[in-house]
């Protein structure tokens, strides 16, 4: 197919301006392989948080769209390696985290140091005659690594611009998730995976600007006083660059049950910062929100999470779910936070359990031939967007629409056609 004729296509199955996006981009074979080329090789996107390493030679693995990476600290540098070994494709690390100044590769024992360098090659001089150049054959390394606030980003592309022009706008409300307090955020209780029959675009966008769903998907958790029906009093503010967050005015997620230990230290942490001149801080806890393509972030009066939703197939994601703490809290208040994580968003979590239903059954939806060509209708609020600044005041950078408005999927797609476009 030629590319004019992709760049039609695409123009057909997203249509932000008028709110329409074909199912067929959540399900079809080719637009997700192109997916992992043009968005995944060009973006930067998260890989973990410094606290995962905090002693030489510590590392943890993780995925870059559907490759398997490896992260680690080395000559007290963070660094990021594709995990494949250079011989023959096997990976050097099959575990999920822990401390070791080399990986050797269990297929043929090429060994490589945890800067990357290969250090070490079975039968070096009776079978390669000393003449293998193992200077060249090292683990392959990002394009370029960067940090904002102790959360670690890479991308590919040798090209790309830097870590705070990707983040743009969001980089001002992304700073009060994890620079709020003095001494930062770390990640407590370790990473939690699982994987969903459903494309990796239906969490993104979901955590990205959904509060229309709450109300109806996760009417449950409400009867029972756990989560305050919402009142409808918040707002979706769109980022260029398909960034984007929301919430409800006073703090996203409080219940109905008695203020917890952790919201009434939100309302003295705010009350502090109410002094300080960054009308950012209006917006603390920040709600769900979505760093373009697939970093979700969940900041409510109960916990504080990073989602990351890694393409695994065009119908298969694997979930990646971590709980996010202050630094300077005391050790009993930081094990109440994770409790309320779990509680909500672990693996069989009481909102994870019902979005991940629902997502499911969509999936199986959109299967059907006739389905697989219907289009989803992105509308609401189209036409009602006013600049943040006017609503907010102080310069706040973006465009806000009301609590229950599709703003924020609109110029999602409007960037992820962008980018499957490009040439």
């Amino acid at each position: 197919m030629e590319t004019q004729s992709v760049d039609r296509e695409y123009a057909d199955l997203v249509q932000p301006e008028s709110g329409m996006v074909s199912s067929t981009i959540f399900t079809d074979p080719g637009i997700y392989q192109l997916e992992l080329e043009k968005i995944f090789t060009k973006s930067w996107l998260y890989l973990g948080h410094e606290s995962q390493l905090p002693n030489e030679n510590d590392f943890f693995t993780t995925y870059m769209g559907s490759d398997s990476v490896v992260v680690t600290r080395s000559g007290g540098k963070i660094r990021a390696f594709l995990n494949f070994c250079t011989h023959r494709g096997m990976k050097v690390c099959r575990t999920d985290s822990g401390n070791a100044p080399a990986f050797t590769c269990p297929y043929h024992g090429w060994c490589f140091s945890s800067k990357g360098e290969l250090v070490g090659v079975p039968g070096y001089r009776e079978a390669y005659y000393e003449s293998l150049e193992m200077s060249r054959w090292g683990l392959r390394e990002v394009a370029q690594l960067d940090t904002f606030g102790g959360l670690i980003f890479a991308t590919w592309n040798p090209k790309a611009s830097s870590l705070l022009d990707y983040l743009g706008e969001m980089a001002v409300y992304l700073d009060r998730v994890v620079s709020r307090s003095d001494g930062g955020v770390e990640m407590i209780g370790g990473v939690q995976k699982w994987e969903l029959p459903v494309n990796w675009k239906m969490p993104a966008e979901n955590f990205l600007g959904d509060s229309y769903h709450v109300a109806t998907t996760h009417g449950s958790v409400m009867d029972i006083g756990y989560r305050k029906r919402p009142k409808k009093d918040g707002f979706q503010i769109s980022l260029r660059g398909g960034h984007g967050f929301g919430s409800e005015l006073g703090g996203f997620g409080a219940g109905s049950t008695g203020s917890s230990a952790y919201a009434k230290y939100i309302d003295e942490m705010r009350a502090k910062l109410d002094a300080q001149d960054n009308p950012a801080n209006q917006f603390i806890p920040l709600g769900h929100s979505t760093i373009f393509p697939n970093m979700s972030i969940l900041d409510s009066v109960k916990f504080r999470m990073i989602r990351m939703s890694h393409p695994r197939g065009p119908r298969l994601t694997e979930s990646h779910t971590m709980c996010f703490v202050d630094k300077n809290l005391d050790p009993e208040l930081k094990e109440e936070i994770r409790r309320e994580f779990i509680l909500s968003f672990g693996p069989s979590g009481m909102f994870e359990v019902e979005d991940g239903e629902i997502w499911g059954e969509i999936a199986d939806s959109i299967s059907g031939y006739m389905a697989s060509r219907q289009p989803f209708n992105y509308q609401m609020g189209l036409g009602k967007e006013e600049l943040t600044a006017d609503k907010f005041g102080q310069g706040l950078p973006g465009r806000t629409g009301w609590y229950w408005s599709e703003i924020n999927q609109r110029e999602y797609y409007r960037q992820w056609r962008s980018l499957m476009e490009a040439k």
